[in-house]
């Protein structure tokens, strides 16, 4: 028995604000570690190579285990997943602070992460499931401001918090508001239906989805770092006949993990391709930026941090217009020309880079995160719409896992071409670099559709399915 009725105004605003502080409680440490990552290794006795993989590992968990979790979501309810990844994020978070050693905050954070993961698909189909469809878009626009915002969050107080209680406590606190978050999802979100369809998990598949995954994006970073070791090398040669094992083994299961009704949307294919290509240039130049700030400009991490701020303020700003925008005139209107906005960004980056100029990356950044955060949720709610209502745990971890992928990917590359740059060209280069990423995946996005909401005659406490135009 909840003590509010999630099908009341009041009810949804309390879902969403629990959603909401689940999602930020188990998204901010993943920046404020990139800013962290000298004094761990100084406490660790560790070196800042290895200390690296407390960001590293940790997007590569989330980017295997999402995919995953939203499928768990569809079949097993979205309510008892989302619960599970906050306490999973909650137990390893307090794991965390009390590492030891390297190895042992590498292996807290990446369990921590993985349940993390289980988060956002579940949270979105949570949201849907309470929010009439015209509002969907809106409620996106939130999670992609909670979700940038946590991100950008982390950098900007990173370093000062780091500076003032120390790496440890971050996770302390973390604890905290998990199990504030734990306590008020409990409380309010929906119950999972009862009659819910008790389909077996397609656990080949899922192993052939976690594997090709992970050597893809793991060989994919660490050839751009390390260049042609065994590792990475013999990673891209698995890679491909995971994918090949993957599809045969889709095409024979009873519960396919990726139906081919999932994959047969036109919106799937393209938002999840589109997708890659955009955290690959949004996120290789998130991470590019401070060493450009820093190591050309020479400007302290204090100052680095509050350049950050404008970003963190710009994507918050579009969660209102972002959701007003895509109900008015449409998520592909609103994701194309957020995409154009962004790729124009970029490129201003680029000019700043090229000439030095501190004024001019500065506005870059403030203009990136704004177009950031309206393309995002509009992209969501398109994948998310394009679905029937079972499966839009899976949609939405599709869209996720493939920022992440490329999250991934262009983070190793960008910051392999110009991480030790001590001069302007190779970060103006990769600054250009990531602008044309997001030009190639805005011209994708023009196979993108409007989903088309259609009302079907259901009982009230249901969702209308939604399919593409």
């Amino acid at each position: 028995m909840h003590a509010i009725d999630p099908g009341t105004t009041r009810g949804r605003t309390w879902v969403t604000v629990a959603l909401l502080l689940g999602l930020f409680t188990t998204s901010f440490p993943s920046t404020i570690l990139t800013i962290a990552v000298q004094p761990i290794a100084e406490d660790l006795h560790s070196l800042p190579s290895t200390v690296v993989w407390v960001t590293t590992a940790p997007l590569l968990a989330a980017a295997v285990c999402t995919p995953l979790f939203g499928r768990l979501g569809d079949l097993f309810g979205h309510r008892r997943v989302y619960l599970a990844g906050i306490v999973t994020a909650m137990v390893f978070a307090l794991a965390s602070a009390l590492a030891w050693d390297a190895t042992s905050l590498i292996a807290a954070r990446t369990l921590s992460q993985a349940g993390a993961a289980a988060t956002v698909p579940t949270a979105v189909a949570l949201l849907f499931r309470v929010s009439p469809p015209r509002e969907r878009v809106r409620a996106s626009a939130r999670i992609g401001a909670v979700t940038s915002g946590a991100a950008v969050i982390g950098v900007v107080v990173g370093g000062p918090l780091v500076d003032a209680v120390g790496w440890r406590a971050i996770f302390v606190g973390q604890v905290a508001l998990c199990a504030i978050a734990l306590t008020l999802s409990v409380l309010v979100t929906p119950a999972d239906a009862r009659d819910r369809a008790r389909a077996s998990l397609d656990v080949p598949g899922a192993l052939a989805l976690a594997v090709a995954t992970l050597t893809l994006t793991l060989g994919i970073n660490r050839l751009a770092v390390w260049g042609p070791t065994p590792l990475p090398i013999a990673c891209l040669m698995v890679a491909p006949l995971a994918v090949w094992a993957l599809v045969l083994v889709e095409r024979r299961a009873a519960s396919p993990l990726l139906p081919v009704r999932v994959l047969g949307s036109r919106n799937v294919r393209v938002i999840t391709g589109a997708t890659v290509l955009f955290g690959a240039g949004y996120m290789g130049n998130f991470v590019v930026t401070p060493l450009f700030l820093q190591g050309v400009l020479g400007v302290t991490a204090g100052v680095t941090s509050l350049l950050t701020v404008p970003r963190a303020l710009s994507i918050l700003l579009a969660s209102p217009t972002a959701g007003r925008a895509g109900m008015r005139f449409g998520e592909r209107r609103v994701a194309l020309l957020s995409g154009a906005a962004l790729t124009v960004a970029l490129t201003v980056m680029a000019v700043g880079g090229w000439v030095a100029s501190l004024v001019v990356v500065a506005i870059a950044i403030a203009l990136s995160g704004y177009a950031q955060g309206h393309l995002n949720p509009s992209l969501l709610s398109a994948q998310s719409g394009a679905v029937d209502e079972r499966d839009v745990g899976l949609a939405a971890s599709l869209q996720q896992t493939g920022f992440q992928v490329g999250a991934v990917i262009g983070i190793g590359l960008f910051t392999a071409l110009a991480g030790d740059a001590t001069t302007a060209g190779p970060f103006a280069l990769v600054f250009l670099l990531t602008a044309a990423c997001s030009l190639v995946a805005t011209v994708v996005l023009l196979r993108m559709r409007d989903p088309r909401r259609v009302v079907l005659p259901v009982a009230p406490d249901r969702i209308p399915d939604q399919i593409d135009a």
